[in-house]
């Protein structure tokens, strides 16, 4: 059998500098030691010291079981895990915990050093919360996962991991840092656009299928952050200090985790850099071991983000198996450590190797293959097309009709394709970018003209002179730095509005990573937010604008109506003062907020509207066994073209719990033609109607909730309400809300 081999040449060292490190690829049950002694020296008198490159050679002889035989798949798991860590010295045991960043020679994100002799090889890993990301070519630029999050649809969040774990192993990586789980508690957050939204119980069912998707390629997906993490500002420090209620992490900030974890079983857990309540969240035992491990039953790995580890000792103690850019967990310091603890750090990590089959099988390493696929670029396409939200649509300006329309302004720079992906560590470079200028283009021809906008002057006589206008604008969202503001430039509110006066027939396209101000809405005809749509931003737009597709998005996140009323609004609250970052709202993080405290919104989380308009009717309410209540109700297509809605059910919890007055437990997704009617049931367990009881540790329930369904958390768009009763019970620390598929 022709092998596929990894080397790295010089320099990089196990306990000792080695002149060259022949690690074997190959699917199915071989895998191997070394190349033949005459390959490696060959390689090694040809080439500098110093590590360069990667080069596929053969081999002449195959390994066997024999010679590892901790790759005869036919073994358990932990057999094989003990026999491998029997094995090794401490040295090589210890290079598995330290990981190596990017270089010339190995030129992925992160990876952990080969071990020849004993058949382990070099395991990769890459950002990819958007995609395979990381200088990487050939690859698909994803919509923002903020879309897919807008998108309500598990099943496409199941195909937007497929392509990110397809891609990764395409590429020859073992394990995708994917996806970021934690809640967007501000919009002010630069990391807003990486998540899926402000409400856990969305988040955990969008968190478990892209695990899932992953997961299915024989990619690590490796969930982040753990726990609490929800700003950029005094990041990697101690001023970086959550200080959240024993309620509010177990009822926001700790769910998604939750059932990531326990439903889709992912290889890795990433913990966080902030400290919780005063203690490093990679070095909290408690959260660590108590709740990750005890509670949910987490069997993979946990490693730290880079520098989130201020400690080795307590790092050690919680057990955080790996750590990135610190100058702890030094091998030749590790080695010396009892062959207790390191195999106590090395066995989740062998294990979940061995479970992906990657110390016999990794991926070939290949940063030259083509790993995107017309398949995949219709993903992203489906999760822009679903995932955009119409906001405004005044007097049926959208759909516009590309046959009859006789003019269109396109007013935006960059081809009105702005700000096509975040920036930070998951930008993905696209492979065939298509601009809103390129795609409108294509279909208008010469009745569509462009200005970047730059002169607001001729942007708006464009406007003035054409039957349509549309405005594209972005804010900008970056890893490493939060937002300042959440309005848009004063140039670009400027430009909006002048466009506006001049035709209030102007759409305007958003290109944003969360909400942002508008103080322009009532000026113009239509509002699309199309996030961060990756590379096919112009084909999507002109699906959109031209009613091949429904915008049928809903809100992740509640646009506020300024920045003066809002949660964690203030210097306190977010981002912090004196060391300290205040979660003084407790569990009423983003539209729960708005409902305690009477504030409205400019837009609703779950909120959208559509090319047609949907009813709701019918509601029935029964109770199943164990307290499971089931909630049924018929929806209905009223207007004249096809459409897709969100069927949303909302809890609300006895008052003397304390608990917001709505709360997310249950929705579907449903696409109907014109006229057309479909039942949809949500099954409501007990665990939905549970909050948390600090006092005795457990999720408690019990007493009179009511029901609400409709298609946006306002009362306004819930048009079927009801109530019923749940016996009193305690439920333990491990059985809250949490979706289930």
């Amino acid at each position: 059998m022709d092998l596929r081999w990894r080397w790295a040449v010089g320099g990089l060292a196990v306990g000792v500098a080695v002149a060259a490190l022949v690690v074997p690829l190959s699917r199915g049950g071989g895998a191997g030691t070394t190349g033949s002694r005459r390959d490696v020296r060959r390689q090694a008198a040809a080439t500098p010291a110093r590590p360069r490159s990667f080069t596929a050679v053969s081999n002449t002889r195959e390994p066997t079981a024999l010679t590892c035989p901790w790759l005869d798949g036919h073994l358990p798991v932990a057999t094989r895990v003990d026999e491998l860590m029997a094995a090794m010295t401490p040295a090589e045991e210890a290079s598995l915990l330290h990981l190596h960043q990017i270089s010339s020679a190995i030129p992925y994100q992160g990876y952990t050093l080969p071990i020849p002799r004993l058949c382990v090889p070099l395991i990769t890993e890459q950002d990819g919360a958007a995609g395979a990301a990381m200088r990487l070519t050939d690859v698909t630029q994803l919509p923002a996962p903020i879309a897919d999050a807008a998108a309500w649809d598990p099943a496409l969040a199941r195909s937007y991991g497929n392509v990110i774990g397809a891609e990764d192993a395409a590429k020859g990586i073992d394990m995708a840092l994917a996806p970021t789980i934690n809640i967007d508690r501000s919009p002010y957050w630069g990391r807003s656009y990486e998540t899926l939204g402000e409400d856990p119980y969305l988040t955990a069912a969008l968190g478990v299928a892209i695990v899932r998707g992953i997961q299915s390629n024989r990619v690590v997906a490796v969930v982040k952050h753990f726990a609490a993490y929800n700003q950029e500002t005094n990041r990697s420090t101690a001023a970086d200090n959550s200080i959240v209620s024993d309620q509010a992490l177990r009822e926001v900030y700790l769910p998604a985790f939750s059932a990531v974890v326990q439903q889709a079983k992912p290889g890795g857990v990433m913990c966080a850099y902030n400290l919780i309540n005063g203690t490093p969240a990679c070095e909290d035992g408690a959260l660590i071991d108590q709740v990750l491990r005890d509670e949910w039953h987490f069997g993979g790995f946990v490693r730290s983000d880079c520098n989130s580890v201020y400690q080795q000792a307590p790092a050690i103690a919680a057990g955080v198996s790996q750590v990135k850019c610190s100058r702890l967990y030094n091998p030749a310091q590790l080695a010396a450590l009892p062959k207790a603890t390191l195999d106590a750090l090395a066995r989740p990590l062998l294990t979940v190797l061995f479970q992906g089959n990657l110390i016999a099988a990794p991926h070939p390493l290949d940063r030259s293959a083509v790993a995107t696929t017309p398949a995949h670029v219709q993903v992203a396409l489906q999760t822009e097309d679903e995932g955009t939200v119409l906001l405004r649509n005044e007097k049926g300006l959208l759909p516009i009709n590309p046959s009859r329309v006789r003019s269109v302004a396109l007013i935006g720079a960059y081809g009105a394709t702005p700000m096509p992906a975040g920036f930070g560590a998951i930008y993905v470079l696209p492979t065939h970018p298509v601009s809103a200028l390129a795609a409108l283009r294509s279909v208008l021809g010469d009745r569509l003209k462009y200005e970047t906008g730059t002169d607001v002057g001729a942007a708006a006589a464009l406007a003035r002179r054409s039957e349509v206008a549309i405005v594209v604008v972005n804010d900008t969202e970056s890893e490493h730095l939060d937002r300042s503001t959440l309005s848009l430039t004063p140039r670009e509110d400027a430009l909006i509005s002048a466009v506006a006066a001049a035709n209030p027939r102007t759409v305007v396209v958003l290109e944003t990573g969360s909400a942002v101000l508008m103080p322009w809405v009532d000026q113009v005809g239509a509002v699309l937010e199309t996030w961060y749509p990756g590379e096919v931003a112009g084909q999507s737009l002109v699906d959109l604008l031209t009613g091949r597709a429904d915008p049928s998005g809903k809100l992740p996140v509640t646009f506020p109506a300024n920045a003066a009323a809002m949660p964690a609004g203030t210097p306190e609250t977010f981002g912090g003062v004196g060391g300290k970052t205040l979660y003084s709202e407790g569990v009423d993080v983003g539209y729960r907020w708005y409902q305690v405290h009477n504030v409205p919104p400019a837009f609703p989380f779950g909120f959208g509207l559509s090319y047609t308009k949907f009813g709701f009717s019918r509601l029935k309410l029964s109770t199943a066994a164990n307290e499971t209540v089931l909630v049924d109700a018929l929806v209905t297509n009223q207007g004249n073209v096809a459409g897709a809605d969100v069927v949303q059910c909302y809890v609300g919890a006895p008052a003397q719990t304390g608990e917001p007055p709505r709360q997310l437990r249950g929705f579907q997704r449903v696409t109907l033609a014109a006229g057309a009617s479909a039942s949809v049931r949500l099954t409501l367990p007990i665990g939905d109607f549970a909050s948390w009881d600090t006092g005795q540790q457990a999720w408690v329930a019990g007493g009179t909730y009511k029901i609400f369904v409709g298609d946006a958390s306002d009362l306004a768009h819930l048009p079927l309400r009801g109530q019923t009763h749940v016996v009193p019970a305690v439920l333990g620390p491990n059985s809250g809300p949490t979706p289930t598929a």
